[in-house]
């Protein structure tokens, strides 16, 4: 990430987050809030700007109130583990936006269906019970993952997702040859896969 800012800036004031002085946090947003944004939009670049603010003030809000999830001791940079932070929360509103588009679109069709033969009343409520199916079949796929990191991978590939660094970073590999990337990647879809044909889920 382009950096404006001296990394030792964070740290400082990193430590005093988890002193207790919040007045730290709008020292922290002048300088990095517009970073993540650029970054982030830079990795969703077909993304509406109000997705991506959301995820990145979420990530940020979230570290404010919690500064002590980051452990300097990892060796992550801090603007990483935020960036990193932002990029997935903007992954799981993409994938709730897919979700609630599809069921709205077989709700419509349902009703439509349904209109042709049962009178209003009882057209909506197949409309209602179509999409609660559908919403429960949705949920049901995504608990049979039970790995954290298997569910944002899923995430990613029903948003249309297809390049191998996303993935990689996911997994921890992305310091690996490009090679291994694609194999390890591979490798955790097609476990994925199995998981959700084994179950009779495939999406």
């Amino acid at each position: 990430m382009p950096q404006c800012f001296d990394s030792s800036q964070l740290l400082v004031l990193h430590h005093r987050l988890c002193d207790g002085d919040r007045t730290a946090s709008d020292e922290f947003a002048e300088l990095i809030l517009k970073l993540l944004v650029e970054q982030v939009a830079r990795r969703y670049p077909h993304t509406d700007e109000q997705v991506i603010w959301d995820g990145v003030s979420a990530a940020f809000l979230d570290y404010c109130s919690r500064p002590h999830q980051f452990d300097e001791r990892r060796g992550v940079p801090l603007d990483r583990f935020l960036y990193k932070a932002s990029w997935r929360n903007v992954a799981n509103i993409l994938r709730s936006h897919i979700r609630r588009r599809t069921h709205e679109a077989e709700a419509a069709r349902a009703y439509a269906s349904a209109a042709v033969e049962l009178d209003p009343v009882v057209g909506n409520l197949v409309q209602q019970e179509e999409s609660a199916q559908l919403h429960q079949r949705e949920e049901d796929v995504m608990n049979l993952l039970q790995d954290p990191t298997d569910r944002q991978i899923l995430a990613l590939r029903l948003q249309g997702e297809r390049r191998t660094e996303a993935f990689a970073e996911l997994l921890g590999v992305a310091h690996l040859p490009i090679k291994v990337q694609r194999r390890e990647v591979k490798r955790a879809k097609d476990r994925i896969d199995k998981i959700l044909r084994r179950k009779g889920d495939r999406p």
